[in-house]
């Protein structure tokens, strides 16, 4: 099934692994455009989005790594921008030894102390499609046009 509506650009960081094969395979019609990006991993408009793998949440938890992403998206929001922590795979299928519990309590702390969204999906293909669902309302709640000439810090 072709699609003749433009691609949705989704601004994703230089160190973030190729997605573009995923959506194209299944026609979601979005372009990942890199640039190497200061906070979050993917960016549309004034949304940020950090994609963290559930192993990948847990070892940051575990070095508090998560502690300064977070501060940095705090900032952001109070920039005006919306910030979603996007996990993808589930806590059970973690490979570390930490306690679930501290898992599951740093994500409440996350969300109620920090009010950093977070959403979760199993696997990549599911990442893409709510990445380029969450574009799509992002852009029509503000309308947005041309995201893809964004840059961070509002330099627009």
């Amino acid at each position: 099934m072709s699609n003749n509506k433009e691609p949705l650009k989704i601004l994703q960081d230089t160190r973030e692994p190729e997605l573009q094969l995923i959506a194209d395979i299944n026609d979601l019609n979005v372009e990942f455009v890199k640039k190497f990006m200061k906070i979050g991993d993917y960016q549309f408009g004034d949304l940020i989005i950090e994609r963290k793998q559930i192993d990948d949440l847990v070892s940051s938890i575990f070095d508090r790594r998560i502690n300064t992403q977070i501060e940095s998206m705090k900032k952001a929001q109070e920039e005006g921008k919306t910030c979603v922590v996007m996990v993808v795979g589930r806590l059970s299928d973690r490979t570390s030894e930490i306690n679930e519990n501290c898992v599951l309590g740093k994500m409440v702390s996350i969300v109620m102390k920090h009010n950093i969204k977070m959403m979760f999906c199993d696997n990549e293909m599911q990442f893409c499609y709510m990445l380029k669902n969450l574009c799509e309302k992002y852009e029509k709640m503000f309308e947005l046009k041309d995201v893809a000439n964004t840059t961070q810090g509002g330099n627009k």
